[in-house]
């Protein structure tokens, strides 16, 4: 399997790729195990661990991207707008580099996310306030 680095790397449709051909290599392997044929049960956890690398990488990326989203003044660029956001990961940084386009492709925001702040006693997971804390730099350029 691939180095989470190589997997940070890659788009999310090679991601979602990737998780369906694991997750069917799975059923087999469990199949396998049920019918007393699989030589290297090994390979199950393998594969359990790959899959959830893999959807890790995925959901920190919309994480990411929804952090972004909720900075007040990124949301009021982006209102009334049809955007899309991509988020890669920078490691010297340790932190998530989110930009936003436009249907057309046109530059909207940029922002930097650090996914990796605690969060504080008493505060739920996913809430605006939180979210918007772990917004480091932002720009609106369109």
């Amino acid at each position: 399997m691939a180095h989470i680095v190589e997997l940070r790397e890659m788009s999310n449709e090679q991601l979602e790729e990737r998780i369906e051909n694991a997750r069917e290599e799975l059923f087999n392997l469990r199949f396998q195990k049920a019918s007393a044929r699989l030589q290297d049960t090994a390979r199950l956890k393998i594969v359990r661990r790959d899959i959830a690398q893999m959807s890790e990488v995925l959901h920190k990326r919309q994480l990411a991207v929804a952090a972004a989203a909720e900075q007040p003044e990124i949301a009021a660029a982006l209102e009334g707008k049809k955007w899309q956001g991509r988020a890669r990961y920078v490691y010297e940084e340790s932190s998530w580099d989110v930009t936003f386009r436009d249907s057309d492709g046109k530059e909207i925001a940029v922002a930097t996310v650090n996914l990796n702040q605690k969060r504080r006693s008493g505060e739920k997971p996913g809430s605006a306030p939180a979210m918007r804390r772990q917004v480091k730099t932002f720009e609106v350029t369109g």
